[in-house]
C-alpha cells in the first residue's frame, strides 16, 4: 500500500475506498509484517483512516473492509503501542458487540447486536492487538472489557451466531488472562468467570450428547466436532490460567471445592467423548491434562465414576467406568510415540506424567487399573525391560534420560504403581534403571517407601516368569545366555597378570577422578566414602526384594 491508496481510504468515496481495502487484504493475507508502512508515518495514516470510518455511521458499508484490514495490520507489533488508545480500543469493544450484554436489566435482542461478520472481525482484532501490546491490555483492564466477555458467557443462547463468536471471544479471555494479572483475578474472583466457563462447557457436552444420540440410535456418547473441540479447548486454556495461579499448596477453600465439585464431571465426560479425527482428541485430551495438573488430588475420584446396574461401558474395572482414564493412557501413548527429542520431553510429558501420578497416589481404583495397564504380568524376559513398544518399554527407557524431571516423573510414576516395593520395581525395571530412583528415595538396601498401600496381592507371576525366574540378571531385568568363563585355560600367572591390570585401571580412575567409591549409609542413600578399605570393615547389604 502506498500514499495515494492511503489518500483513497482518507476519502468519502467509499466504493474506492472498499475496492483498496479489498485489494490489499486479498494481497497480504498472509503476510505478518509491513515495514514500508514505517515510511512518512504512514502506519499512522492508515491507522487513523481507518478507525474515523469505523466511528462514523455514514461509513456503515465498509466497516467489515476496515476492521478486516486492521485484523492483517494488527499482526504487526511495529509501533503498535504507540499506536493504540482508549477511543480505538473502546470502538472495537463496541463493534464486537460486548459493551451489548453489561446492563443485565436490557434485552438483548438480533437487532441490537453488530452483525456477525463486524462482531467477529472487531474480535480478532482485539484478539491480536491484545496479544501484541501491553498498553492495549491495559487500556482493556481499565474498560469494562472483561465484564462484556463474561457477561456474554451468560447470554450465549439468546445469540443466532453464537458459535462464531464464543471461539474468539474464548481467545482474547484466555490472552488477557495469561498476560494480565489483575483481569485473571478479576475474572476470577469478582466476576465468578470459573463458574460460567464450566457451564459453557457443560452446555457444549449437552449439546454433543444430543448429536451422539441421533447418530446412534440412541446412545449416550458424547461426539464432539471440529469447532466444538475448538471452543472447548480455549475454555480449557482459559481455565487452567486462572487455576494454576491459585497456588497448588495452599488449603482448598470452599469455594473452589464447590467449583471442583462442578468442573469434574465435565472433565470426564469431554474425556470419554469421541471427535471426528484423532489429532482433535488428542488436542482435547492434551488441554484437559494440563487443567488437571492444577486440580486437587482428592477429586480426582470423580474421573472414575461408579457404573450403573446393566451400565455398558467399554473399560470397566473394580465397578468403575474407567473410560477417562484409558483416555489419559492413551495421551500418555501418543506423547510417548511422537516425543523422538530430549528438547521437547519436559513440554510432552510432563503435565500428563504428572496427572497420572496424582491419579494413581490418590485414587485406589485407578492405581489398580494403571498397573494391569502399564506394567501387566510378565512373560517374555528374554529382553531388557527398555526393549519394546509397550507402555512398560517406552517408561523404562526414560528412566536413564537426561532431563531428570522427565526421569523423576516417570520414576515416581512406576515406583507407586509397584506400591513403592523396591523388589516389584528392581522386577519390572532392572536395578540398573531403578538405581538413582532408589538411591533418591533412600531405598538402595531393599524394603517399601511410607506410604501404605492395601495387602492384598496384585502380582501372580506368569508360569512363564517362574520358570524363568532363576536365570534373571536383577541388574539388567531380563534373562542372559550362558557365557564362556573368560578364565578357562588360563594359568595362574596369567589369571594374576589381568587381575592386576584390572586393579591398576581401577586405581587410574580413582586417582582422575571417574569414578568415586561409596557404600550405603544408615539412611538408606549412596555415601561417598574416604578409602577402599571401608568397604572391609562395612560390607554392603544385598539389594531386598
Amino acid at each position: 500500500m502506498d500514499e495515494n491508496e492511503i489518500s483513497i481510504i482518507n476519502s468519502k468515496d467509499f466504493p474506492k475506498v472498499s475496492e483498496v481495502l479489498q485489494n490489499f487484504v486479498n494481497n497480504n493475507e498472509n503476510k505478518f509484517a509491513f515495514p514500508h508502512l514505517s515510511e512518512n508515518n504512514m502506519r499512522i495514516s492508515l491507522w487513523a483512516a481507518l478507525f474515523e470510518h469505523l466511528q462514523e455511521k455514514s461509513a456503515e458499508s465498509i466497516h467489515t473492509d476496515c476492521l478486516t484490514t486492521l485484523r492483517v495490520l494488527s499482526r504487526d507489533k511495529t509501533e503498535v503501542e504507540n499506536l493504540i488508545c482508549e477511543r480505538w480500543m473502546i470502538t472495537l469493544i463496541e463493534k464486537a458487540g460486548l459493551y451489548n450484554f453489561i446492563d443485565p436489566s436490557e434485552d438483548i435482542t438480533e437487532n441490537e447486536m453488530p452483525s456477525k461478520e463486524i462482531a467477529v472481525e472487531a474480535l480478532k482484532c482485539l484478539c491480536n492487538i491484545a496479544f501484541n501490546s501491553e498498553v492495549a491490555r491495559a487500556l482493556c483492564a481499565h474498560t469494562s472489557m472483561a465484564q462484556g466477555l463474561v457477561a456474554r458467557l451468560r447470554s450465549y443462547k439468546e445469540i443466532p451466531y453464537k458459535e462464531d463468536i464464543i471461539i474468539f471471544d474464548m481467545k482474547l479471555l484466555f490472552i488477557l488472562t495469561a498476560l494480565r494479572q489483575d483481569i485473571r483475578a478479576k475474572i476470577k474472583n469478582e466476576l465468578h468467570g470459573m463458574d460460567y466457563l464450566i457451564s459453557c462447557l457443560g452446555e457444549l457436552v449437552s449439546e454433543s450428547l444430543k448429536v451422539g444420540e441421533e447418530a446412534s440410535g440412541g446412545s449416550q456418547q458424547v461426539i464432539l466436532n471440529d469447532q466444538q473441540v475448538a471452543i472447548a479447548c480455549e475454555i480449557l486454556k482459559t481455565q487452567f490460567n486462572m487455576m494454576y495461579h491459585s497456588g497448588p499448596e495452599e488449603p482448598v477453600t470452599a469455594e473452589e471445592e464447590a467449583m471442583c465439585l462442578k468442573l469434574m464431571p465435565v472433565l470426564t465426560s469431554l474425556l470419554m467423548a469421541e471427535t471426528h479425527t484423532w489429532e482433535k482428541l488428542m488436542e482435547l485430551h492434551s488441554n484437559i491434562a494440563n487443567l488437571l495438573t492444577s486440580v486437587p488430588s482428592e477429586f480426582y475420584e470423580y474421573l472414575s465414576p461408579k457404573c450403573n446396574d446393566g451400565e455398558q461401558v467399554k473399560h470397566l474395572y473394580d465397578g468403575r467406568n474407567m473410560e477417562a482414564i484409558h483416555g489419559l493412557l492413551q495421551l500418555m501413548q501418543h506423547r510417548l510415540t511422537i516425543t523422538t527429542s530430549t528438547s521437547v520431553q519436559y513440554e510432552n510429558l510432563s503435565p500428563i506424567l504428572t496427572v497420572l501420578n496424582k491419579s494413581a497416589r490418590s485414587v485406589r481404583a485407578q492405581r489398580k487399573y494403571l498397573r494391569q495397564t502399564v506394567l501387566p504380568p510378565l512373560r517374555d524376559v528374554s529382553r531388557p525391560p527398555e526393549k519394546g513398544s509397550t507402555l512398560r518399554n517406552q517408561l523404562c527407557r526414560l528412566l536413564t534420560t537426561p532431563v531428570t524431571s522427565v526421569r523423576d516423573l516417570v520414576a515416581e510414576f512406576l515406583f507407586i504403581l509397584c506400591k513403592e516395593k523396591v523388589g516389584r520395581m528392581v522386577k519390572y525395571t532392572g536395578f540398573g534403571n531403578a538405581a538413582g530412583h532408589l538411591a533418591q528415595k533412600g531405598l538402595m538396601c531393599g524394603g517399601r517407601g511410607p506410604v501404605q498401600y492395601s495387602s492384598s496381592s496384585e502380582d501372580s507371576d506368569t508360569e512363564e516368569y517362574l520358570e524363568a525366574q532363576p536365570h534373571i540378571d536383577p541388574v539388567v531385568g531380563c534373562t542372559r545366555p550362558p557365557r564362556v568363563n573368560p578364565f578357562e585355560n588360563m594359568t595362574e600367572e596369567q589369571k594374576e597378570y589381568e587381575a592386576m591390570k584390572l586393579v591398576n585401571l581401577f586405581d587410574k580412575m580413582l586417582s582422575d577422578g571417574v569414578v568415586k567409591p561409596a557404600t550405603i549409609g544408615p539412611d538408606g542413600k549412596p555415601k561417598p566414602m574416604e578409602h577402599v578399605l571401608e568397604m572391609r570393615e562395612n560390607p554392603p547389604n544385598r539389594p531386598q526384594s
